[in-house]
């Protein structure tokens, strides 16, 4: 299980990455856009902090420039990293106890907390790639496959 969330993490980070450049050439001009790559970001943070105990450090929805984007991808592609690569087997089924938006108490259990955070960010990303149509870029293929084939390759 530690292989296969690690390869989904370089997927998520492959898939921005590819995103980010993009925007590097050529700013979105659709708020939307920046508002979704932040947000990613801030709910990765969010998940990984409930994940260790810790309280959360960031908000849900803020303002990120494209610079600081970039930063915290990479800081919590790092840190994902680590978290998995500290975890046993057993630790994957272990239950997550931490507080929701709307204040609710509520456990999940690790792996599933994991795939929540990378299909997240797919569903983002999909949304993003409608809006830069809207805009005539020419959006990048992200599909996860294509990620396989080149790490494969």
């Amino acid at each position: 299980m530690q292989s296969y969330f690690i390869k989904l993490f370089g997927y998520d980070k492959w898939a921005m990455t590819r995103l980010l450049e993009i925007f590097d050439q050529k700013p979105p001009g659709n708020p939307r856009i920046n508002e979704l790559l932040s947000h990613m970001q801030s709910t990765q943070r969010i998940w990984l902090e409930r994940c260790l105990g810790l309280k959360e450090s960031v908000q849900r929805f803020q303002t990120r420039t494209q610079e600081t984007i970039w930063k915290d991808m990479e800081s919590n592609h790092n840190d994902w990293l680590a978290y998995i690569h500290s975890l046993r087997p057993d630790d994957f089924k272990r239950q997550i106890v931490y507080t929701n938006f709307q204040g609710d108490r509520l456990m999940s259990m690790l792996q599933d907390i994991i795939t929540q955070v990378t299909n997240h960010g797919t569903h983002h990303r999909g949304t993003i790639i409608g809006l830069m149509k809207e805009e005539g870029y020419l959006p990048p293929n992200l599909d996860y496959i294509s990620y396989t084939r080149l790490m494969e390759s």
